[in-house]
This record gives structure tokens, sequence and C-alpha cells, in this order.
């Protein structure tokens, strides 16, 4: 039975989120009243996890094919 952390399509899934809300926070955030600089440094401290969930879910993948 495969536990949720380790199911790979959500780790994937939240990663494509992921970058999707920083490109949103980046063209967005200047319109709606922020600061350019603010909202591209936090767009890109959101858009930094992406890597991060992509290797969750190869890891995920790596111990589905090792059951």
């Amino acid at each position: 039975m495969q536990v949720r952390k380790q199911n790979p399509n959500r780790w994937y899934l939240v990663m494509v989120f992921c970058i999707l809300v920083s490109f949103g926070v980046f063209l967005v955030g200047p319109r709606i009243g922020y600061a350019a600089e603010d909202a591209h440094a936090f767009a890109l401290m959101i858009g930094l996890w992406a890597p991060t969930l992509a290797i969750l879910g190869v890891r995920a993948e790596l111990m589905q094919k090792k059951e």
C-alpha cells in the first residue's frame, strides 16, 4: 500500500503548482501594490522550492521501484 508521502505524482503536482504560483507572484505582485523588487524576490523564493520538490518526487519513484 502506498503512503501519501511516497506518491511521486503528488510531489510533481506540488512542484508545478509552486512554479505557477511563482509566475503569478512575479507578474501580479507589482500590479497589486507590492514593490517590484519585493514581489520578484518573493517569487524567486517560491520558485526555488521546485527543484527540491522534484527531487522528492524522484526519491518517491525510486522507493516505489525498490518495493
